[in-house]
């Protein structure tokens, strides 16, 4: 702990380096609801320290994506998966899509799905940003499941109150092209009109990949009268990576840019959101909204596994035959989709000393996916013996493997919010939800054929339902303008994604088609099945103290938190990345606790900014379970202790500015199975990156960029198993051009 305590010292002091967020605002959380014109009229006002990120500062950077913004953003851990970004506050770790919730003007944006879904946060125009709210820990009230790690909502300019146009053209390293441009006008008083677009390519760090991005968005805000107004915002994207998937360390060792297997995913989103305002009174305000959300992926991908199919002469016998096929090649070709339709509808009451908020929340999701994976025609092999056999015609036959699953999650939500000013420095937050959530639909695994196996098709219903309750208390005392302290306690929930429900595990209890008497069942390594697992919903509880404030020319905040998570669920999967034969099981461990430290300061010396940020986590089981093989004192996978930033901005002149930035991640503990479904845990090694940038002001309306991005190419990885990785990009340079009105 002391050498995390020198940490914050020095990050709280330093004077050398900072995040290029330069000037990010600390402030009490407003988290904003989409129905609004103009500024919310649904914000609400909680007893937490939250970090802005405007749209100045995201300009002032080559940000290609909402994903780099929030690699370098306080507190925030992106997660890289083969199918797109994770978001981790908190200590979420592995399970960070059910635990931290991203919003886009108010609308949840986190899939229904686990194993082949995303965050769509690459698909906002980094162009139409207003700004972004980071919001660590909490939630439940206004939002329901999976709010503990944090909340993150973007703000586009979809509700801008004046003129605006801004347009980015850069080139990077890689070839790496992006063009983009957003805006908005005023076609009446009354009617405001918002566009955006953005197209980039790139050919990847890696040898043999490319990708490509194209978003639209667009909509309007019309105003009907003083009482009534009206908003529709959409948006697409295409997003097509034909990538490669993970390669063995020790290759990397030699070529970090060699490419792995082929992996192509092509992703098609959709996002239809309309509001509705009614203002009753001038104290007096309803709202609802309406939304829609789909996203289509197909997938196609290769492999390359050892395929061992293991025989018993008879029910009693030690005797055992071997098939030992190596190397064999599999192609898996997959189809996902997802679609959310939902309503939100709120009241809001101001009276003399507070407000009042209720709510209730509609959600229905449906998640399909259908994959099929075939391997290459197996016909020779190498038995106990080690000898080289050839199987009899009859007997080739390649290992297929399908997959359809057709699952629903529906969820209906109400809640009450309420804040009371006990004195004119000291509020009181009150709320309380109730959330009833409903699961059904099928999984039909097969027909899976092999040689020597009989073929086998399993189909599991799912039909299970839930009730949970949340609730929260605070205090904020605003002991001068610009400082408060605060303190809080929420009781909160996590539901499973629908696909948790079941796990898959190796199957015992094949046939072999080899009629040579009593047969013990064939052991075979890629056969799997899938079972109940009888999962149960998380519960959470969090106690959090802070404070903010302005003092001698620098802003600062620090909080204390600590969450106890009740059957927490925990993730337990092969380090293989082909589907097919991936197993995994979802558990309940007994209970896991979270604690951890916030800190932020921004200081303003003459023509230097400087600003910095510390996240300090200790994430551990408290009380294990057997049958998940996680004992006490165990740490919860992927979440690193320390995230720290550092960064500075130089301004020579009025036009000309240097900014530099520094990110620091420790290492962090992933866990995985064995082939004998025995769990173990590897480490992760943690890693630094520094960034170096000039910006030249041509005029008001314009300005010019160059930067460094990883300056000292240090060598990590986005994502590994234990044997495998996909490397992270080293020294790469990008240019710019930024205009605006």
């Amino acid at each position: 702990m002391k050498k995390y305590l020198f940490v914050m010292c020095l990050a709280l002091c330093a004077n050398s380096y900072a995040d290029s967020l330069g000037g990010v605002q600390l402030e009490t959380s407003h988290i904003t609801d989409s129905t609004r014109s103009g500024g919310s009229v649904f914000n609400v006002v909680e007893s937490k320290n939250t970090t802005i990120i405007t749209q100045e500062k995201i300009q002032e950077k080559k940000y290609e994506n909402v994903e780099a913004i929030l690699r370098e953003a306080p507190g925030v851990i992106v997660q890289n998966t083969a199918f797109g970004p994770r978001i981790d506050m908190r200590g979420s770790g592995e399970k960070s899509l059910s635990r931290v919730k991203v919003m886009v003007d108010g609308i949840s944006i986190n899939p229904t799905e686990e194993s082949m879904a995303s965050l769509p946060i690459n698909s906002i125009p980094v162009e139409s940003i207003k700004k972004i709210e980071i919001i660590p820990g909490g939630g439940a009230t206004l939002y329901g499941s999976g709010t503990v790690g944090g909340v993150i909502n973007i703000s586009t300019n979809s509700n801008a109150t004046k003129n605006n146009f801004f347009m980015d053209l850069n080139y990077g390293s890689f070839d790496d092209r992006d063009l983009g441009f957003a805006g908005g006008y005023n076609v009446t008083k009354d009617l405001y009109v918002n566009y955006g677009f953005n197209y980039s390519n790139s050919e990847g760090y890696r040898e043999d990949e490319e990708k490509e991005n194209k978003i639209f968005l667009g909509g309007f805000d019309y105003k009907i009268s003083d009482k009534h107004k009206i908003r529709y915002q959409g948006r697409r994207g295409n997003e097509k990576d034909n990538g490669t998937n993970e390669v063995s360390k020790k290759i990397l060792a030699v070529n970090r840019r060699v490419p792995g297997l082929n992996l192509d995913v092509d992703t098609k989103s959709e996002s239809n959101v309309f509001d509705y305002e009614y203002r009753a009174t001038d104290k007096l305000l309803f709202g609802a909204s309406f939304f829609n959300q789909k996203q289509e992926r197909d997938i196609s991908t290769e492999s390359i596994d050892d395929i061992i199919i293991e025989l018993s002469a008879r029910k009693y016998s030690d005797v055992r035959a071997y098939y030992n096929f190596y190397d064999v090649k599999s192609l898996m070709s997959a189809k996902f989709k997802e679609e959310k339709n939902g309503v939100k509808l709120k009241t809001k009451y101001e009276y003399d000393k507070g407000e009042l908020i209720l709510g209730y929340d509609y959600t229905k999701a449906n998640v399909k996916r259908d994959s099929h994976v075939t391997s290459e025609v197996l016909k020779t092999y190498y038995n106990e013996y080690g000898m080289y056999v050839t199987l009899s015609p009859g007997d080739r036959k390649a290992v297929t493997n399908k997959v359809k699953i057709d699952l629903n999650k529906e969820s209906h939500g109400v809640y009450a919010f309420n804040k009371y000013n006990l004195t004119s420095k000291l509020d009181l937050t009150t709320g309380v939800r109730g959330e009833y959530t409903e699961y059904t639909g099928s999984r039909i695994n097969g027909p899976n054929e092999m040689p020597l196996i009989n073929p086998k098709i399993q189909t599991i219903e799912t039909d299970r339902k839930m009730e949970n309750y949340a609730g929260e208390l605070g205090l904020l005392y605003k002991y001068r303008d610009t400082g408060n302290f605060y303190t809080r306690y929420e009781r909160g929930f996590i539901t499973p994604f629908p696909s948790q429900l079941t796990d898959k595990i190796h199957d015992k209890k094949l046939a072999s088609d080899k009629n040579v008497g009593f047969f013990v069942p064939p052991n075979v390594n890629v056969a799997s099945i899938y079972v109940d697992n009888h999962l149960k919903a998380e519960t959470t509880n969090t106690i959090e103290l802070g404070f903010r404030d302005y003092i001698y020319d620098s802003y600062a905040s620090l909080t204390f938190f600590a969450t106890d998570t009740d059957n927490e669920i925990v993730l337990i999967q092969s380090g293989v990345t082909n589907p097919a034969i991936k197993r995994w099981q979802y558990k309940n461990i007994g209970k896991t606790r979270r604690l951890g430290l916030e800190a932020e300061a921004e200081q303003y010396l003459g023509k230097f900014t400087f600003n910095e940020s510390l996240t300090l986590i200790d994430a551990k089981t408290l009380k294990g379970n057997e049958k998940a093989q996680i004992k006490k004192g165990d740490k919860v996978p992927l979440v690193p202790k320390v995230k720290l930033t550092l960064g500075t901005k130089y301004s020579i002149t009025d036009n000309l500015s240097l900014n530099g930035s520094y990110t620091y991640i420790s290492s962090k503990e992933g866990r995985e199975m064995s082939e004998e479904d025995k769990s173990f845990s590897y480490k992760i090694d943690g890693y630094g990156v520094l960034d170096m940038g000039v910006t030249y002001k041509l005029d008001e309306y314009s300005s010019v960029r160059a930067g460094i991005k990883n300056l000292a190419s240090t060598k990590y990885n986005l994502r590994e198993t234990s044997i495998e990785a996909v490397p992270a990009p080293e020294r790469n340079y990008y240019i710019g051009l930024n205009v605006k009105f």
